[in-house]
């Protein structure tokens, strides 16, 4: 996955999506503490209620008047709340007209203590409880203790917290597509500035403009202003070296124009030295004027290889039997390479050459399947034993019987690396020699 913008937004939606599920969680559970905690203190309310209504003689017997119970539930049959007071012997002293079954068994705990917990109905369902132990004080002094026993089925609750969780559930869910929509708007709002940057670099590819802009946010400007300045050091260096070629061409133009002179006025060696010097002229002449019209670029625009192939091919078949060399070429119209058009003439015009000039009938200028690697092989001689890199060396020569300084596949190396590419040599296993073309990314 190259782009940040799939990476941010599957990596925020994964988070999104679990933190939805652990808000809805706590919520819930949060929702559920607090209204089981208010239940509890409701029913703390009932059972002071019911030691309101509650009166004891001297003979120790309890009496509830149920006219003054704090819940009209207490006399109701059918209702879901239930009272008792229990006696420290476990004896029922007291029990509402709506408990018609028995509650479970409460416990013996210290005066003034007071329990509240879940626990299991008799018939199945989920009981919230409370108990409170008292002592009460008789006329003759002595102390009764005994138990307010106050229980309530939480169906109805346990139902509304149900219908809680659904809404709650279903609201999360419904906003969930939303925040993965407004998270993709706030990334292209917050991501404009990179593609803008993007844009530039093309520009600049494309030779519409020189420099990155730099109307750019804060955070970007160490990474604009390091590629204007990597820019115009490169701008600088190309200019130097025009500028060296340029002086170099100039001076000698003096020294070649004394020897072209005396050449033609010494007749005996006057051919030697008017071919040698006009050699010399033209050399610099046309490393001069390259020098002038371009310098290997990374940023450089990308060119279709087909029609240099079939300019070189066209050529060579001039100088060449077409009788004795055949080209075969197996190219898209499509494909492309980031590099300047005389730079790759000069890389295909050598190998081209060499293949020709070393006795191949047959040359084929086809892609790899990976598409961004250009193949030239012939069915030559091939290269000779050794290492094939130690070809790739300035003044190293396979073939020492022909004229040449051993520099033309030097120069392509230099070339291709120049573009951020790479030359290799394969020995062909029928007989005959390949080398290979990889173009660095901007390759199409």
């Amino acid at each position: 996955m190259q782009s940040i913008t799939s990476r941010l937004i599957i990596g925020t939606s994964v988070f999104i999506a679990i933190f939805i599920v652990l808000l809805a969680l706590s919520i819930s559970w949060s929702v559920r503490e607090r209204a089981t905690m208010a239940r509890f203190d409701a029913l703390k309310g009932v059972v002071y209620g019911i030691l309101g209504a509650t009166d004891i003689d001297e003979n120790a017997n309890v009496s509830v008047t149920a006219a003054i119970l704090p819940d009209e539930n207490l006399n109701s049959f059918n209702s879901n709340l239930y009272a008792e007071i229990i006696s420290n012997d476990r004896s029922t002293l007291w029990q509402s007209n709506s408990t018609i079954e028995a509650l479970p068994e409460t416990s013996i705990r210290p005066i003034n203590d007071w329990m509240f917990e879940k626990v299991a109905g008799l018939g199945g369902t989920e009981l919230l409880r409370v108990q409170y132990v008292i002592a009460w004080e008789l006329r003759n002094g002595e102390e009764l203790p005994f138990i307010i026993h106050v229980a309530e089925d939480v169906e109805d609750l346990s139902s509304q917290l149900a219908r809680f969780d659904r809404v709650l559930w279903l609201s999360l869910l419904a906003a969930a597509p939303i925040l993965p929509f407004v998270q993709f708007l706030m990334l292209r709002i917050s991501l404009r500035p990179l593609r803008a940057i993007s844009q530039e670099i093309d520009e600049i590819e494309k030779g519409s403009r020189d420099a990155l802009s730099n109307e750019v946010p804060t955070e970007l400007r160490p990474l604009t202003g390091g590629l204007n300045a990597l820019l115009a050091t490169e701008r600088t260096r190309r200019e130097q070296y025009r500028n060296l070629l340029g002086d170099l061409s100039h001076n000698l133009k003096t020294p070649l124009s004394v020897l072209h002179n005396i050449g033609e006025k010494d007749a005996q060696s006057g051919d030697s030295i008017l071919q040698q010097t006009q050699l010399m002229q033209s050399s610099l002449e046309r490393y001069a004027k390259r020098a002038t019209i371009r310098s290997s670029r990374y940023l450089s625009p990308s060119i279709q290889v087909r029609p240099v192939v079939n300019r070189l091919t066209q050529s060579l078949n001039k100088l060449y039997d077409t009788n004795t060399v055949n080209f075969t070429v197996k190219l898209s119209d499509e494909f492309s390479a980031r590099i300047d058009e005389a730079d790759l003439l000069e890389v295909l015009g050598n190998l081209l050459e060499n293949a020709c000039k070393y006795g191949a009938s047959q040359v084929d200028i086809t892609l790899t399947p990976s598409g961004d690697t250009l193949s030239i092989e012939d069915n030559g001689p091939g290269w000779p034993d050794g290492d094939l890199d130690q070809f790739l060396q300035r003044g190293v020569r396979a073939d020492t019987q022909t004229l040449g300084q051993g520099i033309g596949l030097a120069a392509a190396n230099q070339i291709m690396h120049a573009y951020g590419g790479t030359l290799k040599l394969f020995r062909v296993a029928t007989g005959g020699a390949r080398v290979q073309l990889h173009f660095a990314q901007g390759t199409s």
